[in-house]
């Protein structure tokens, strides 16, 4: 039978998610597909085995007696697993080995794929700035800059054909536990670069990789509630999600039991995977701390293929890791325990002023905006949450309007637990310096009887659309003292914002307070999150443009002056120096990565990396690790488009 018709491009029907109430005082029983496991001889590294019916005779030892290559298999080379393994794996899965193409490469009339179809196409071309075009596909990463751009809607200028790229070639449908330790198994004793996708939401593209091995637990969507769980650490209610349940699934299910759960602003992120694994920032934040501290206990599948618990008393080294350590590092996620907290009355507000919007001058402008940044500190320790936009001096090359002028939006600021005449009393000492300054703001005001309302009122059901594919960013965290305005860093921060936006930079931020206090994560040593997130205010990401003309190497140089170059954001880290980046929102080009987003655990989580995951068989640029290896791309550019080999 041909290897085409073994390895179907459908996916599996799955049963509806639901989900279930229970009071056990012990942590939520695992899901029926985490109980679905190997048998223990074929979890064995000691042979390539899957399932009781196949299995290789050659011995594929595990850690300090393995093989050490050079390079990972590729496609066309000749270590790349012949069409009868592929075969063989396949059959062992029953029908969940996918080989899916590009979403555009129905775009294409080429041999290569064979599925040219003008309809699809146009639907294709029409959905392709929604984000669920690519997050329920297979492969498709939400920002495809760093899969290569080798097969887009056709784009004058940017796509004529449709390559694999940086796409992995094939896809394990995850529907059991079972699942991913023989993709883990597979990928280890062939020597296969192994990725992980729940939603390809990570801005960094963690999901991509070039003669890869994709593990997709995007179906994962099982959910279990308890209102009472006791646990080390922990007394009160809890879900368990599975790993491919999203923001919106999960934020659906808590407010349908008068509860809320910390979640991303955008709701298409995958609590169990990168989001939560990275850190994860919440309009919860200032309230309840990061996604990673909501995480109780949770089910991982390692690099030798071993299916283990992660909790405060099991493994509790690699469930200090996985919490902030970032994503597709350590092991594949199956499910997590996580927080919930009661429902509570949810105030929301946005605010927005300019130089023309306010008819303000330049400087007063400014004035007013450092005024906001002053007041951060207060308004978090109110539990205050928000996202603000701040739109540069000249316009976007995007826009038509050649007078555009600075511009800040608060959309929105959330006061989660305060009625609305709180919340005014609480914002009013801020509103009233801004009038006395001359500013007059565009607010709306609003009250909601819970948080899923309030959040839906201003946050679009996931609303994150493709970037621009000539944009770069990076991120940096701006500590509490950096806004403080009786202090040396207020000043030096607030001339680096106004520098990087006079050049034309966008920024995107977020207000937050994600304290120790706040987060209290369960476990004798609290969790990886980047320490510097206990200190910092905001999460500010810079976004920079360069012309869509650039060749590779111009693009290049552009971005490396971006990352590094005196006027780029070189600015905010002199400015707030110690910081740091949210690893998940960040640069690849971030200098010192290491310390950028780990911080002081550095050294700690790359000995828990080499402890479970000796031979990398789990790899994400700029995780931990990743210094020992690098992807060696088409043009160079920071993609995953090109083989992954150890750095000699």
């Amino acid at each position: 039978m041909a290897l085409s018709k073994l390895i179907t491009l459908s996916l599996l029907a799955l049963a509806a998610p639901g989900v279930c109430t229970s009071s056990f005082k012990t942590p939520l029983e695992l899901f029926d597909f985490e109980k679905q496991l190997l048998d223990k001889s074929a979890v064995s590294g000691s042979r390539i085995r899957f399932v009781d019916s196949y299995s290789d005779d050659i011995p594929r030892p595990i850690g300090a007696n393995a093989t050490k290559h050079a390079c990972k298999a590729f496609p066309g080379n000749a270590d790349w697993p012949s069409d009868d393994v592929w075969k063989k794996f396949a059959i062992s899965l029953n029908g969940t080995l996918l080989k899916p193409a590009p979403v555009s490469s129905v775009c294409y009339n080429t041999s290569t794929y064979a599925n040219y179809d003008a309809a699809a196409c146009a639907n294709i071309t029409q959905g392709w700035a929604t984000t669920f075009v690519r997050m329920d596909h297979p492969i498709e990463p939400v920002s495809p800059m760093f899969e290569g751009l080798t097969c887009l809607p056709p784009t004058p200028g940017v796509a004529s054909t449709c390559t694999q790229g940086g796409y992995p070639v094939y896809v394990v449908n995850v529907s059991t536990a079972a699942h991913v330790q023989a993709a883990v198994n597979f990928a280890r004793n062939q020597n296969v670069r192994l990725v992980v996708k729940n939603t390809g939401h990570d801005l960094s593209g963690k999901s991509l990789g070039a003669g890869s091995l994709s593990v997709w637990t995007h179906n994962l969507k099982n959910i279990a509630f308890t209102s009472n769980l006791t646990m080390k650490g922990y007394s009160g209610p809890a879900f368990r999600v599975g790993a491919g349940v999203q923001a919106f699934d999960i934020l659906k299910a808590a407010a349908d039991r008068k509860h809320m759960v910390v979640t991303g602003i955008c709701d298409s992120v995958g609590i169990p995977g990168g989001y939560s694994q990275g850190g994860g920032h919440s309009p919860l934040s200032s309230l309840h701390g990061m996604s990673a501290d909501q995480v109780l206990s949770l089910q991982v599948v390692t690099a030798d293929g071993e299916f283990r618990t992660a909790s405060p008393t099991q493994n509790s080294d690699l469930f200090w890791a996985i919490r902030g350590g970032g994503g597709s590092t350590f092991g594949v996620v199956t499910s997590m325990i996580i927080k919930a907290y009661p429902d509570a009355t949810t105030s929301v507000v946005t605010f927005d002023w300019g130089v023309r919007e306010s008819n303000i001058s330049l400087e007063t402008y400014w004035q007013g905006t450092a005024s906001y940044f002053a007041h951060f500190d207060n308004f978090t320790k109110n539990g205050l949450s928000g996202q603000f936009f701040l739109y540069p001096q000249e316009s976007l090359p995007q826009t038509a309007d050649p007078d555009a002028k600075p511009r800040t939006s608060v959309a929105p600021m959330f006061g989660v637990g305060k009625t609305l005449a709180e919340f005014k009393q609480l914002l009013q000492p801020w509103i009233d310096e801004m009038a006395t300054l001359g500013i007059q703001m565009n607010t709306t005001w609003a009250e909601f009887p819970s948080f899923y309302p309030a959040y839906y009122s201003q946050l679009p059901p996931s609303s994150l659309g493709v970037m621009p594919y000539n944009m770069t960013y990076g991120s940096r965290l701006i500590p509490r003292a950096a806004f403080d305005r009786t202090g040396a860093g207020f000043n030096a921060t607030m001339a680096a914002f106004r520098a990087l936006a006079e050049q034309n930079h966008m920024f995107n931020g977020f207000l937050l307070a994600p304290t120790l206090d706040t987060g209290k994560p369960v476990g004798p040593d609290g969790n990886a999150v980047l320490p510097a997130w206990r200190d910092a205010l905001s999460h500010t990401i810079v976004f920079a443009l360069w012309p869509e003309d650039y060749s590779p190497a111009q693009q290049m140089a552009f971005r490396r002056d971006f990352a590094t170059g005196s006027k780029g954001m070189k600015l905010l880290r002199d400015a707030t120096p110690g910081s740091g980046s949210y690893m998940s929102e960040s640069d690849r080009l971030e200098p010192n990565f290491q310390e950028a987003f780990f911080g002081s655990n550095y050294a700690r989580l790359l000995a828990v990396k080499n402890k479970y995951d000796p031979e990398g068989v789990f790899f994400a640029s700029t995780g931990v690790g990743s210094e020992f290896w690098k992807v060696h791309s088409v043009d160079d550019l920071p993609t995953e488009n090109g083989q992954l080999c150890r750095v000699q």
